[in-house]
């Protein structure tokens, strides 16, 4: 079962959320889930969760996206059982309320949505709302390719899923060729990470004039899955965290 959960945040008077504060709680979700686990997390290339802060009417509020049930188990559970942490590198306590499970559903239930669906896609539409950035020869890519963007998720989706595979070795260059950025409204947003300066972007960015129906539907399963996993990297770490709208195109009757 794929899960996205949300906290509300409370800081102390004076301090103010910013996007780097989601490295430091991925270290608090370590410190509360099993020392093991956390070990073997570090270990992984592909992890079964992604997080971030972002602001939800005016509010600090922590997303986690959890994509087996063991991961839902390790680092929700234990945050559950108090309302009040110190975040050590900031010196003060973090209050975290108003739990909620904004959506759950599985890998079939994501497939379902759009392969099923007798209503052609219009445009896939991403929103970023914390920085993003996919590697590619040697750096940092700072605008959201298509080929990029979706052969991250195949491999993410092809680790974890319980449904069907995704043929990994073609298919992002397939639906590339099918599919055009039709609008965008970007902005670079570097991402700050143990003294360092990750370049990548912040934004929106919509896909659209799909040549192949199958095509424009795969590429929509993946949008949604980017809700969950994330895109790009270090998405575990509070970048990439994503906002995905998939537009149908109505039929007239």
């Amino acid at each position: 079962m794929l899960r996205q959960v949300e906290f509300e945040l409370t800081l102390p008077a004076g301090e103010k959320l910013n996007q780097s504060m989601g490295s430091l709680l991925q270290g608090l979700l370590m410190e509360r889930t099993d020392s093991s686990w956390a070990q073997e997390m570090h270990t992984q290339q592909v992890r079964p969760y992604s997080q971030y802060v972002t602001v939800v009417e005016g509010k600090p509020v922590w997303r986690i996206q959890t994509i087996t049930d063991e991961a839902f188990e390790r680092l929700i559970y234990p945050l559950l059982s108090k309302n009040r942490y110190r975040l050590k590198q900031r010196d003060y306590d973090l209050e975290l309320s108003h739990f909620r499970v904004v959506r759950q559903e599985t890998f079939g239930d994501i497939e379902s949505k759009y392969v099923l669906n007798h209503n052609k896609i219009h445009h896939i539409h991403f929103r970023f709302l914390t920085s993003t950035s996919c590697k590619t020869q040697g750096g940092y890519a700072v605008f959201p390719f298509p080929y990029l963007i979706l052969k991250n998720l195949v491999s993410k989706w092809n680790v974890y899923t319980d449904s069907s595979l995704i043929d990994s070795d073609r298919t992002a260059d397939q639906l590339d060729e099918e599919m055009q950025v039709v609008d965008y409204h970007l902005h670079m947003h570097p991402f700050s990470l143990e003294g360092r300066r990750i370049r990548a972007f912040r934004g929106d960015v919509s896909y659209g004039l799909f040549r192949n129906d199958m095509a424009s539907r795969l590429t929509a399963v993946l949008a949604d899955f980017a809700t969950y996993a994330g895109t790009g990297m270090k998405t575990a770490l509070g970048m990439g965290g994503t906002e995905a709208e998939i537009s149908f195109l109505r039929e007239v009757k």
